[in-house]
């Protein structure tokens, strides 16, 4: 019998069931492998990461009549016909590698990997019928969760904030992120230099709180950018939360160059100082990234700031530069060693009209090694980039970009090392 590859999206975990089911059987010579893309960190679990993950297991679709369901929680489960174990371990190899930086990714002192779990059908069935049953049951009581949360006095459905925020939303909002946990709000985004062959090459990471994510969680209907100084305000004790998470829980995050966008009052704050004594060992860089209205707000404490802390190896970037604000400021002068360009489509039009010229010599100026064009989500971003000059970029298409070229190069020297044991062993022979 030949499955079929896709299923209705909201009754994934009903579908593989019944797949199950259908092949008591048909057991002989299939396989199956649970992928617990539900346990990776946060920071690996986005929308594009897990597209790329699926997509791995497409030559076993061609080959094997596998079918690839994914769960409610982000898991996968693939079922192959015919596939061997080497087979299917081909696709599992390519997301190690794309996930290599993931703890979840590291093997027990067995050679244990808790990231998969192996079913022979022929041998095993019973125990795929129990683990196919088992996502039902969680996703039930998922959704049962859901709705119990929605029932709750003031709970609200999903929908876009309509309330802007206020000092009473803020001194709630401030009070809830200090018992929330954050963990899962903490991401980070690689910067990367981009080829003229457009090969990205991470060079550091941007570690931040998702502000969606938090907005979702803690006050789903308060638009929290409708009061710049409110939100500014909130960003602060963001800040605090975003230093004692990073001193506390996450060495992973901070074992290679990264950057934290902060304000300039968190710098001068006992807990950056202490954060400073800790992790600063001038074994990686540390990039500071800060807005320009917090700049100018107190423009002494930030040349303070600055001097302080370039004496103890940090960098800074200007972050939030738009194509009509680049015109307007003096890299040299604020003493930034980065400047970090907001991408948008207006760009295009922008960069071929009357702003054209200004823009390409602000970008000049700046120097193309040194500007970051930021929010790239299509080739379009590159094209311009590549128009201004630029070597650096950032946002979901540089993510996309390297997480394939990574799963590409690392399955060719696995080969090629797979290939070059086996040339040894025959000359041993």
């Amino acid at each position: 019998m030949r499955a079929t590859t896709q299923t209705a999206p909201m009754n994934q975990e009903s579908a593989l069931l019944d797949f199950v089911r259908r092949l008591r059987k048909f057991k002989q010579g299939r396989r199956a492998v649970h992928v617990r893309l539900s346990q990776l960190r946060p920071y690996n679990r986005r929308s594009q990461h897990l597209r790329i993950a699926v997509t791995t297991f497409d030559g076993l679709v061609a080959t094997s009549e596998a079918s690839i369901f994914q769960m409610f929680n982000d898991d996968l489960v693939v079922i192959c016909n015919g596939a061997s174990v080497a087979d299917i371990d081909r696709s599992i190899l390519h997301l190690r590698f794309l996930f290599a930086d993931d703890p979840l990714l590291k093997t027990d002192e067995r050679g244990y990997l808790p990231f998969c779990e192996w079913y022979d059908l022929s041998v095993n069935y019973e125990a795929l019928l129990r683990m196919a049953q088992e996502l039902i049951d969680a996703r039930a009581q998922h959704e049962a969760e859901i709705e119990a949360a929605a029932a709750q006095p003031g709970a609200t459905k999903e929908r876009p904030p309509s309330t802007p925020l206020d000092p009473a939303s803020l001194t709630v909002l401030e009070s809830a992120i200090a018992q929330a946990d954050l963990t899962t709000m903490i991401l980070r985004q690689p910067i990367c230099a981009v080829s003229v062959e457009r090969k990205p090459e991470p060079i550091f990471f941007e570690i931040y709180t998702s502000i969606e994510s938090l907005r979702r969680t803690l006050m789903p209907d308060v638009d929290l950018h409708a009061n710049n100084w409110l939100f500014q305000d909130l960003t602060r004790h963001l800040d605090m939360r975003m230093i004692a998470y990073l001193a506390h829980n996450d060495e992973d995050m901070l074992a290679r160059a990264f950057s934290l966008n902060l304000n300039v009052s968190t710098l001068l704050s006992p807990e950056f100082l202490e954060f400073d004594k800790a992790h600063n060992t001038g074994k990686r860089s540390i990039i500071i990234e800060l807005q320009l209205s917090d700049i100018f707000t107190d423009l002494n404490n930030y040349t303070f700031a600055r001097d302080f802390l370039r004496e103890r190896g940090y960098r800074f970037c200007l972050d939030g530069i738009t194509h009509h604000s680049l015109p307007l400021i003096n890299r040299d002068h604020l003493g930034f060693d980065l400047v970090k360009l907001f991408w948008n489509a207006d760009l295009v039009d922008h960069l071929s009209g009357q702003g054209g010229d200004p823009l390409r010599h602000a970008a000049a100026q700046v120097g193309a090694e040194r500007l970051i064009l930021a929010r790239c989500d299509s080739e379009q971003a590159l094209d311009v980039g590549d128009a201004l000059g630029i070597s650096l970029y950032q946002g979901h298409l540089l993510e996309e970009m390297l997480a394939r070229r990574m799963t590409r190069t690392r399955s060719i020297k696995t080969l090629a090392d797979a290939l070059a044991r086996h040339r040894a062993a025959a000359r041993s022979a």
